[in-house]
This record gives C-alpha cells, sequence and structure tokens, in this order.
C-alpha cells in the first residue's frame, strides 16, 4: 500500500516554523521547546535582554552587569567571575607547554591535557570518521557540532542550541 507510506515520508521532510518568530526546527519537539520561550519570559531591567527563566536571568546579570569577580588568582590577584575562567587562567602561568601531540610531523602543544585531548580527536582521528549525518541531503560529518552548523547555515534549520543525534 504506497499511499500509507506517504505520510511517513512527509514527516521526514517536514519542517516546522515558528508562527512567532519565523524559526524553522527539525522537529515538533523542538519548536514546542523553543516556543516555551515566548510564553515564559523575564526581562532584564538593565539591557532588555529576555530570558526563559528567572535563574538565566540571574545569570545574566551576574555575568553582564555586576562587575564581582570572587574568583582571584594566587599568582597574580587577578580576579574571574567564576571557577572555570580563574582556573583556564591559572593554567596560563605554566612557564612552558606542558602537553605535546606526538603524531609524528605534527608539532601542536597545549598547556592543558583537555585541550590536547581535543585537538587529537579534531585533527588526526575526526578524519577517518563520519558519523553524523544531515537528514535533508545525507551529507556526513565527523561532530555534531559541525553538523548542527550545517543544518543552521545550509537548510536555516535551528534549536536552542545542539539538535540531538542518534549514532549506530
Amino acid at each position: 500500500f504506497p499511499h500509507q507510506n506517504t505520510p511517513y515520508l512527509n514527516q521526514l521532510e517536514q519542517i516546522f516554523v515558528c508562527q512567532n518568530c519565523q524559526k524553522h526546527f527539525a522537529n515538533e519537539r523542538l519548536l514546542r521547546d523553543h516556543m516555551r520561550g515566548h510564553v515564559n519570559h523575564v526581562t532584564c531591567a538593565l539591557c532588555d535582554m529576555v530570558c526563559t527563566s528567572v535563574s538565566s536571568l540571574k545569570a545574566h546579570i551576574r555575568f553582564r552587569h555586576c562587575d564581582e569577580r570572587p574568583f582571584h588568582c594566587h599568582l597574580c590577584d587577578s580576579g574571574f567571575k567564576n571557577a572555570y575562567d580563574l582556573h583556564k587562567h591559572v593554567e596560563t602561568h605554566n612557564d612552558s607547554d606542558a602537553y605535546s601531540c606526538d603524531v609524528e610531523g605534527c608539532g601542536f602543544t597545549s598547556w592543558t591535557l583537555r585541550n590536547l585531548r581535543r585537538h587529537y580527536k579534531r585533527v588526526h582521528v575526526s578524519k577517518s570518521i563520519l558519523k553524523y549525518k544531515c537528514h535533508i541531503c545525507q551529507k556526513c560529518f565527523s561532530w555534531s557540532y559541525t553538523l548542527t552548523l550545517h543544518l543552521r547555515k545550509a537548510h536555516k534549520l535551528s534549536s536552542h542550541s545542539r539538535f540531538r543525534y542518534v549514532t549506530s
């Protein structure tokens, strides 16, 4: 029964559009999540930015409008708004690059093991693995974020921050 397959195919190709702002979404769940932002919103009195929750408004005010920097570097007394930024700063006091890529001919060095691992995955591993496939044009990508960028730019689809992917 070919006519029974038609709704399934149309559903795969369907694009969901927000009636308030005209953004496009890959599926109904992402559109529904996005729509909550139009209904439940809080506006910053200092700059008119609209946040989707009171907690995100508080974080916005703390990072954009407050000068308080409670996290201080014990080596140079620089101040930071959060512990993560302080941690990244402290790593810059390292006199030499502590980590270097051991792939022959690469020469990449980093202050942090985290950056070295990220480099290795992006440069040396990802070239051979294409596990994220665009459901519209079938183009393949090594990283989910590059598929996200592709979906936004090539197909004008968007989501809150990341699309969800299923890998096999």
